[in-house]
This record gives C-alpha cells, sequence and structure tokens, in this order.
C-alpha cells in the first residue's frame, strides 16, 4: 500500500485539506495524525469560513487500518481516529465533505462528522464491520440522529450499503452532483458563506453544537450565553445592526 499523504489548498474564504492513501484510502495512524493536524492549521485561521475535506482517487476512504493491525497498534490508532472525530464535530469552522466513490466504514464516519456532505450520483456509503465481527463506535453515536433508528440499525447490525440517493433521502447528504462536479459544489458553498461574518459562523456552529447537546432546557441556556456575552460583543455583530438600520451592507471585519 503507498505511503500517500495530506495536502491543503486555500481558495479564497475555503481551505481543502486532500488526503491520499493508494490504492483504496484506507488510512493508517500517520495519515490520520496528519490529517487533523493539517485541519487544525487552517481552522485557526480567522478568515477561513468552510474547510472542505477531499480525498484522491476513485473513492473518498474506505476505512482505516484499525482491524489489520494487532494490540497496541490498533488502539493508537482508534485513539488517533477519535481525535481526529471529535476535533471535526467541535470545530468552530463549517466542516464541508466532498464524497466520491466509495466512502466505507471510517470513510463514512467522516461524512457523519461533518456539517455539510457533498456527494457525487456513484457514490455509496456504509458500514461493513458487523461482517468482520466488529461495529463501528462512530456511527454508533452519530448515525442515528441523521438517520433515524431504524436505518442506522439496517446499515451497523446489518452491515447494509446505502446508495448516495438515498442517503441523500436519510439526511446524510446534502446535495448530489454529477461526478466530477464536486470541486463546483464546494465553489457554490464557498461562494454562499464568503459573504458572511467569519467570527459569526464561527459562534452560529459553536450554538449549533451546543443546541445538540443534553436536554432541551439546559441546550437553550448554553446558547443564550452564546449569544449575549459573546456574538453581541463582536464587532461585526453591531456592524450588522447598523447596516440594517442605515439600509446599507454590512462590512466585515471578522471580529
Amino acid at each position: 500500500m503507498g505511503s500517500g499523504g495530506v495536502s491543503v489548498t486555500v481558495d479564497g474564504a475555503a481551505a481543502t485539506v486532500t488526503f491520499w492513501r493508494p490504492p483504496d484510502n484506507v488510512l493508517d495512524r500517520e495519515t490520520v495524525a496528519t490529517l487533523e493536524a493539517r485541519l487544525r492549521e487552517v481552522a485557526r485561521r480567522r478568515d477561513i469560513r468552510l474547510v472542505a475535506l477531499a480525498a484522491r482517487g476513485e473513492d473518498f476512504c474506505n476505512g482505516t487500518e484499525i482491524l489489520l493491525v494487532e494490540g497496541g497498534q490498533a488502539e493508537a490508532l482508534s485513539s488517533a481516529w477519535h481525535s481526529l472525530v471529535r476535533f471535526l464535530l467541535t470545530c468552530e469552522v463549517p466542516t464541508c465533505a466532498l464524497v466520491q466513490g466509495r466512502a466505507l466504514g471510517a470513510g463514512a464516519e467522516l461524512a457523519l462528522a461533518c456539517d455539510f456532505v457533498f456527494a457525487e450520483t456513484t457514490a455509496n456509503f456504509g458500514f461493513p464491520e458487523i461482517h468482520r465481527g466488529s461495529f463501528p463506535p462512530v456511527a454508533a453515536v452519530l448515525l442515528e440522529r441523521r438517520t433515524g433508528r431504524t436505518k442506522a440499525a439496517d446499515l451497523i447490525l446489518c452491515g447494509a450499503a446505502m446508495t448516495a440517493e438515498a442517503a441523500e433521502r436519510r439526511g446524510l447528504v446534502n446535495a448530489l452532483v454529477n461526478p466530477g462536479d464536486l470541486v463546483e459544489a464546494l465553489d457554490t458553498m464557498r461562494s454562499r458563506l464568503e459573504t458572511l461574518s467569519a467570527s459569526s459562523l464561527r459562534l452560529a456552529k459553536r450554538a449549533l453544537n451546543q443546541g445538540s447537546c443534553g436536554d432541551p432546557l439546559s441546550a437553550l441556556s448554553a446558547v443564550e450565553r452564546t449569544w449575549t456575552r459573546e456574538l453581541l460583543r463582536t464587532d461585526d455583530a453591531i456592524e450588522g445592526i447598523r447596516a440594517a438600520l442605515e439600509g446599507r451592507p454590512p462590512v466585515w471585519t471578522d471580529r
């Protein structure tokens, strides 16, 4: 299996982190750790409004090597993998997965951990771990929230596959594109977000995460604190109010 790597490109307000590990994009510990490091680097940039996760090759990702290694190596890879997922779930910048071909096991989990998912019409998703005597921990937590209990049970307990069209119907995919058009889909999303305040987007993402945790009343209290104690004190929130009162477009400083 080839060594692969991770690269970063920045286009205006969007950064794309691309990984590859030929021939099937099955990730090892080194690639997973590098992927998280690169994602953290671009997310720290205050002008970035969208971080996209992409892959080279025919497939997005066919899992990790966790079931191919033994003992301590498996535990180390699992720890690195879950660290990457935790970062995606808590990343302050909106995230997007660009999926082509197969997104199996960890590949589908990567998509689950992102805010937006764009997939080619020929893509497919699945969790085949049960056929190898295992199960996908991340999907066990996240999948039901996206697809509902019955479909999550079918995918995890039976190892069923799901086409891109079925994934869109179930809420796993935001939009389908023709093969080869993922870059255009990313450009469209970048254009939508680059007119918005980067600082407000980050706080809105935080509020979205807070709103999905715990009971509704506790979640609402957390979101209220973010809105009153942080958002309303930002330069861009004040500018947005002034611009609305003055009938002009806002001029963001991303602070």
